[in-house]
Order: C-alpha cells, then structure tokens, then sequence
C-alpha cells in the first residue's frame, strides 16, 4: 500500500449549442452540428437531470441515457455538452481508495462542478458511473473539497472524473491509497 497524490490542472471543457430541439419526453436532442460533442458527454441543460450523458450521435441527432423533463417538445434552447477530463484511473490489478479531494476555482466566476466514479467493469454504455458530488456551486476564489470522512473503493481499471460548466476552470488535487487488498 501507498499514498499518492494526483494533481490536475484546468479541467473543464465545454460545448455550447443553441437552436437546439428536444424531444417532449425523449431521449434525443437536435443540433445544427454536432462538432465539439462526444459520447459521455455530461448534458447541461433544464429539460434534463443531472448526470444525463450523451449515450451517441447519429448526424444532428444526439441521443441521451436519461429521458427529457419537458411535456412538449422544446425548440431554440441552449444545450451544454461538458466533455470529461479523467483525474485519475486505478492501475490494472490493483484496488484504491479515493481518500479525499480538493477541487479549486481557478476563475474569476461560479462554476458548476460534477464530480463521477465510473466503473470499469460495468461498461461505457451502461450505467456504470455515479456522481459523489453534482452541479456543486464553486465560487469564485473557493473550493470543494471531498472529505475522508466518505472513503470511495476503485477496482483495476475504475476511474475518478471530473465535469465543469466552463473551460478549464477547476484545479483538482487527489489523495489516492493504492495497492489495497
């Protein structure tokens, strides 16, 4: 066993579309071009939960894992794709620990953070990712900081992952045990 830090620096990254369609209840989105947007992309917009991802894209289709909020269909909206940045992943063969973490605002602005577990055994286009904190407010000059009182297991392979509302916001600093039996 041991401990490590893991440090990442600017993670955020973000995809604005406007114009978007999205269907009364569904689970597609319609955009005027689909560039900047990628599978497991955290979906940002008030017709959705937090933690819906684009599950894929087929031309100016985007499809979600998570069915729209929204009766009807909604037109002109502003969609957020927020790509992910992975602070950390567990060596193969080895079991972590994700002892505690520290997400500071590195902008002039509030930023919205999401912070996920994904598990590796489970599957890209599964439900194998989980948030441990969701669209938390980071104030300008502040942090969010996970503490040890809630200590996370990663399996080989599991990852910890960051999301932003804006670019290259977020400064992150992990406390990892690594090697557990």
């Amino acid at each position: 066993e041991a401990f490590s830090n893991k440090v990442v620096r600017a993670a955020g990254s973000v995809t604005s579309k406007s114009g978007c369609t999205i269907g009364a209840a569904g689970t597609t989105i319609t955009v005027t071009a689909n560039t900047g947007i990628g599978v497991s992309d955290l979906v940002d917009n008030a017709n959705f939960i937090a933690g819906t991802k684009v599950h894929s894209i087929d031309g100016t289709t985007i499809r979600v894992d998570t069915t729209s909020t929204n009766s009807a269909s909604a037109s002109t909206q502003v969609v957020k794709f927020l790509g992910v940045t992975t602070a950390y992943t567990s060596p193969a063969s080895t079991k972590s620990i994700l002892i505690g973490g520290t997400f500071a605002n590195n902008t002039s602005n509030q930023v919205a953070l999401t912070v996920e577990v994904y598990d590796n055994s489970i599957g890209v286009n599964s439900t194998g990712s989980v948030a441990i904190a969701s669209k938390i407010p980071v104030p300008s000059g502040s942090s969010f900081v996970i503490s040890d009182t809630g200590k996370t297991l990663l399996e080989a392979g599991d990852e910890v992952r960051i999301y932003c509302d804006t670019d290259n916001a977020i400064d992150a600093s992990l406390s990892i045990l690594t090697g557990v039996n």
